[in-house]
């Protein structure tokens, strides 16, 4: 009554009491209830039986070692397991000392463990046992106690797990770490490993030299909450999802040549370049962790960007040469560029983007240089050959001025081969239609009409400012975007000229 709950064995008789076909192993019937008093003494049923014989075909049907050991430390019951890992036969093992199994400095653990036990405790500990062989093996053992039918201590059982397996992995993998660190430690580039979260898990001394941060500052840190801001090569934050490492263990693809700014509280920024790969375990299909490995690009970004500036202030002066040819005031492009900026501006397009329409609208007729001057100085209209001539300066713009990696030059390029397509398909050179026509060639479409409508060439008067917004509305849907000609409505026009 009362009694602390505790695994109890109906001891259902001795082996030379039972036939063959009940042996040792199928007399005990466990169950988590307290012992009975010692006055019970009920017979064993049909039930109780076919409890045993099911209880001594999970022992068998284990993998792990089971055992049964009196109070005195013999052992009275061994599995198919118990022999598979120590290498006794059951009748080798059975009558002996537990002890056997011990190494000879763990024979106190023994006792301990079996007098806990024996005690009404349950116990789960690792240490290590002997095979027959002599072999050590590391186990684990899950040891609890048998009650008898009077309430009275019979003995223990014990389930051993064979660790020597895991323990051989964990080993080789320190092994394999011990190998690698040095190696890791050594790059100049920075490594850096994220766990499933995107949490940092591991990182090389270069890691905290590029980025210059503590180690506490990068340990635990995430791609969701990054210990700086991290920016894309347009200036735009960078989210979470976006992040290379965030991606390479979503899709489980690498990422290669990455590049990240990171700011700092002072507004430095630290530009890096990396490669992530995802890592799987043996016989996973997703991975567990990531690995990045970066290098700090910043002084390089610095170099292109001082050549880039060089080469784009050559192609403006080159520009410039073109347009002294058949705009002696020197300031069509500049009005184009304000314009086309203003423009970009009342279409909400974000800053940098207002910034860089700005500072490439300025190359859209740098093919003109091209041009002979019979054609680009002709006064009244054009023959068709003439015109067909007149229409490759959009081509050698954008010959002259190539393909780049710098989003300036990318953009000026982009505009000085649509800024004459048509909204209506009829433009040239390719005859892009509606939104296939880039944004920004859609803008500089107007503005460049406008500007040029609205003063002096040497083939040509100046209109009236009021005839040159009229002229944009009434071809609002044919030559221009309408929500382009929508946004040059609200500006003030009068600003955008310039009277002698």
């Amino acid at each position: 009554m009362g009694a602390k709950p505790k695994l109890y064995l109906e001891m259902s008789g001795t082996a030379s009491q039972q036939s063959n076909g009940t042996a040792r192993a199928q007399r005990a019937t466990l169950s988590a209830t307290a012992p009975p008093p010692r006055e019970s003494t009920p017979a064993p049923c049909s039930s109780q039986l076919e409890r045993a014989i099911e209880l001594a075909a999970l022992i068998e049907s284990s993998n792990d070692a089971v055992m049964g050991v009196t109070p005195e430390g013999l052992i009275e019951c061994w599995n198919m397991g118990a022999e598979e890992l120590f290498g006794y036969t059951r009748e080798e093992a059975v009558g002996q000392h537990v002890l056997m199994l011990s190494p000879a400095d763990r024979v106190d653990e023994f006792q301990e463990m079996l007098g806990s036990v024996l005690g009404g405790d349950r116990i789960d500990f690792e240490t290590e046992r002997i095979a027959k062989d002599g072999r050590h093996l590391s186990v684990r053992v899950t040891a609890a106690p048998l009650w008898d039918t009077d309430g009275a201590p019979a003995g223990a059982a014990a389930v051993i797990r064979d660790l020597s397996e895991q323990r051989k992995l964990e080993e080789a993998l320190r092994a394999s770490e011990q190998l690698y660190r040095p190696v890791v430690e050594a790059l100049s580039e920075g490594v850096v490993m994220q766990d499933r979260d995107g949490r940092v898990i591991a990182f090389n001394k270069s890691a905290e030299r590029l980025l210059g941060l503590r180690a506490d500052q990068i340990a635990g840190s995430s791609s969701q909450q990054p210990p700086v801001e991290l920016i894309h090569e347009d200036g735009s934050p960078y989210l979470s999802h976006e992040h290379p490492t965030m991606v390479c263990l979503r899709t489980g693809e690498p990422q290669t040549a990455q590049v990240a700014g990171f700011v700092y509280p002072d507004g430095s920024i630290r530009w890096m370049s990396g490669n992530a790969a995802p890592l799987y375990r043996p016989g996973e299909s997703e991975p567990y962790a990531v690995l990045c490995a970066f290098a700090d690009i910043t002084s390089h970004r610095l170099t292109l960007e001082e050549l880039h500036a060089a080469r784009l202030e050559d192609l403006k002066r080159l520009a410039l040469v073109a347009e002294y040819r058949d705009d002696d005031t020197n300031r069509h492009t500049e009005r184009v560029a304000r314009t086309a900026a203003l423009l970009a501006a009342e279409l909400g397009l974000d800053g940098e983007l207002i910034e860089t329409i700005r500072r490439a609208s300025p190359l859209h007729d740098l093919g003109k240089i091209g041009i002979p001057d019979r054609i680009l100085l002709k006064p009244g209209k054009l023959t068709r050959e003439e015109f067909e001539a007149m229409q490759a300066h959009t081509r050698i713009g954008g010959r002259i001025l190539g393909e780049s990696d710098f989003p300036i030059l990318r953009m000026a390029t982009e505009i000085a081969l649509t800024h004459h397509e048509r909204w209506d398909g009829t433009g040239y050179p390719t005859g892009l239609r509606g939104e296939e026509i880039p944004i920004t060639g859609r803008i500089v479409a107007v503005a460049d009409a406008f500007d040029a409508m609205t003063h002096v060439r040497p083939y040509k008067g100046a209109l009236p400012i009021d005839r040159a917004v009229a002229e944009i509305r009434r071809c609002s849907g044919t030559q221009f975007d309408p929500r382009v000609v929508d946004a040059f409505m609200n500006l003030a026009h009068c600003q955008l000229v310039e009277r002698r």
